[in-house]
């Protein structure tokens, strides 16, 4: 307790200033994260490294609405106009992501999967 009692005042500024690093660090990556399609999957990535891979073959659908508990990859705050959720043909949960332009993206997304399709064929 002696400890404690002579570094009250670093510890009252100690806890409070690492939340707020912890808070400070999240708003500055979670813009970093971002979206692309590779030729076999959607691959999350943040800085460059590849931190998701779904494979292609194994999305069912794309929709806008949601149903169910997802696994989710924001790279926003407020997100639900940049929505977008991958429904797995697998049965694992659905994955939501928000890249900067869902419709462009999912366009991009569907081509993809119409490309797959065609050579399975």
């Amino acid at each position: 307790m002696e400890f404690l009692s002579e570094n009250w005042g670093l510890i009252i500024w100690a806890v409070p200033g690492a939340w707020g690093l912890i808070a400070l660090t999240i708003f500055w990556a979670m813009p970093r994260i971002d979206f692309r399609v590779a030729s076999k999957a959607m691959v999350v990535e943040w800085m460059g490294f590849s931190l998701r891979r779904i494979p292609l073959s194994d999305i069912g659908r794309i929709s806008k609405r949601l149903k169910g508990k997802p696994e989710v990859w924001r790279n926003t705050l407020k997100g639900n106009h940049r929505m977008l959720v991958l429904y797995r043909k697998s049965g694992k949960r659905p994955v939501v992501i928000t890249p900067h332009n869902r419709y462009i993206f999912r366009n991009q997304l569907e081509t993809s999967l119409e490309r797959l399709a065609g050579r399975t064929d």
